[in-house]
């Protein structure tokens, strides 16, 4: 994936996948390499550029087709698509495409409602969201990502010795499980130490 960074194309669904899907994983994945790092910045950014405002308005031109009133003003409906570019203005064209596909599509309960501006513009959010966090992940320095150093392992005698410095018997004082509560003659260990004393 990261020899075909250059050519990724988000006007292409099938890219956007492929660098969504890079993103996520790099993103789960506990140890990130450098070059990792440098792959996800890139996706990323291929990802996040605005879209073509023509191509914008076009799109939600298509989205509000099946709702628009005929006898509405067109001035009112200029105004309106001005409100449209406003919000939108920063999105990624595959986004907005995506968003306006959902709203449409059986997995949006509200499909029959008219579509505000802001109803797209949280969807794209949405459907961002390995975008988003990758872009925080390289602002943050990829913190935690960093494969630890190879330590030597300790000898058994040098882990007896911080065992005993660090107050706890050597192995061999083991006894077995301390028991609480009652002990072989019925007493409990409270008990015993009274008589004792």
């Amino acid at each position: 994936m990261t020899t075909d960074l250059a050519a990724l194309d988000p006007r292409h669904p099938a890219e956007v996948d492929q660098g969504l899907a890079y993103l996520t994983r790099v993103l789960r994945s506990l140890r990130v390499a450098p070059a990792e790092r440098e792959a996800a910045a890139m996706i990323a950014a291929q990802l996040s550029r605005p879209g073509d405002p023509v191509r914008t308005m076009a799109r939600v031109g298509a989205l509000l087709t099946p709702y628009f009133d005929k006898e509405t003003p067109r001035a009112l409906r200029e105004i309106e698509m001005e409100d449209w570019a406003d919000a939108l203005a920063d999105l990624p064209d595959w986004a907005i495409e995506r968003a306006a596909k959902w709203w449409k599509s059986a997995d949006n309960p509200q499909r029959r409602k008219r579509p505000l501006e802001g109803d797209i513009a949280e969807r794209c959010r949405i459907e961002m969201r390995a975008v988003r966090a990758a872009r925080v992940r390289a602002r943050s320095g990829w913190a935690g990502t960093e494969a630890p150093e190879d330590r030597e392992r300790c000898s058994p005698e040098a882990a007896a010795r911080a065992m005993r410095a660090a107050g706890f018997s050597p192995a061999e004082d083991f006894t077995g499980p301390k028991r609480f509560g009652a002990t072989e003659t019925g007493q409990s260990a409270t008990d015993e130490q009274r008589g004792a004393a």
